[in-house]
């Protein structure tokens, strides 16, 4: 069934793109890279690059990585050449083809987001498996590894420190597969950075311009959203709903992409 539902995502990506330029667009985590209890150990495989390096070097298409990490981190963790576009923290910076945008306000919570790192620290210390990522513009609590009761407690730990500042509308929270982020409350996410690059492939492209998504979690929803009516989205796990394919995980990615970078 899997294997049915690759075919008939491949074969839609292929049929909307003929006579136009591609534009695909991937998250990371998840999408691309499995997921690990440490995400320092995340890299994109080399089989992995070795398809979307394939699709980039066609002169009708552009790959694009749209990632929860930050913009310099998924950069190095993917090791893909500077002209493809890589956006961090869910599109708030976005950098690709000489082209650099990072939202006015992005650095406002700056040092509300530095104490609330080492409060949290402080805070989930005693739950097994769970620790704070800081980010600089954002805090991630993650919870991958902790037994499911530690996890439970993770919401009510992370609400009575946060709870103030989401009421006064200064932060708010993004969950995610394993993890919650805190984030300057601004309204800007990647259905936002999805239509930033479009715009920007657009305008430099001589073909009319088709957007793929292809992204796992409830953060890549906005993205299907952006994608316009021609757009294909596939949803890589079924934590994600509202995309015309869903596959399940990064392997099947993979062999999206085999199919996909076909000439």
């Amino acid at each position: 069934m899997a294997s049915d539902e690759i075919t008939r995502a491949a074969s839609a990506i292929r049929l909307a793109a003929a006579g136009r330029h591609l534009l695909l667009l991937l998250d990371f985590d998840g999408t691309l890279a499995e997921f690990d209890t440490d995400p320092e150990t995340v890299f994109l495989s080399d089989e992995r690059r070795r398809l979307l390096l394939e699709i980039h070097d066609r002169k009708d298409a552009t790959v694009a990585i749209v990632s929860g990490r930050r913009l310099a981190d998924v950069r190095a963790r993917a090791r893909l050449p500077p002209d493809n576009y890589h956006a961090g923290l869910h599109g708030l910076e976005i950098e690709g083809h000489g082209d650099r945008f990072e939202h006015p306000d992005v650095t406002k919570g700056i040092d509300l987001i530095h104490r609330l790192v080492a409060e949290l620290s402080r805070d989930v210390a005693p739950l097994q498996g769970v620790f704070v990522e800081d980010k600089t513009l954002s805090a991630v609590v993650h919870f991958r590894a902790a037994s499911p009761a530690d996890a439970a407690k993770v919401p009510s730990v992370l609400l009575e420190r946060v709870q103030r500042h989401l009421d006064s509308g200064r932060l708010r929270i993004m969950e995610g597969a394993g993890m919650s982020e805190i984030l300057p409350n601004i309204d800007w996410n990647k259905g936002h950075a999805v239509a930033w690059i479009r715009d920007r492939v657009a305008a430099s492209s001589v073909l009319p311009t088709v957007s793929v998504y292809i992204g796992d979690d409830v953060t890549d929803q906005d993205a299907f959203t952006a994608l316009g009516d021609d757009g294909v989205s596939v949803a890589a796990s079924d934590r994600v709903s509202g995309a015309h394919f869903q596959i399940n995980g990064p392997q099947e990615v993979e062999a999206l992409l085999r199919r996909v970078a076909v000439p």
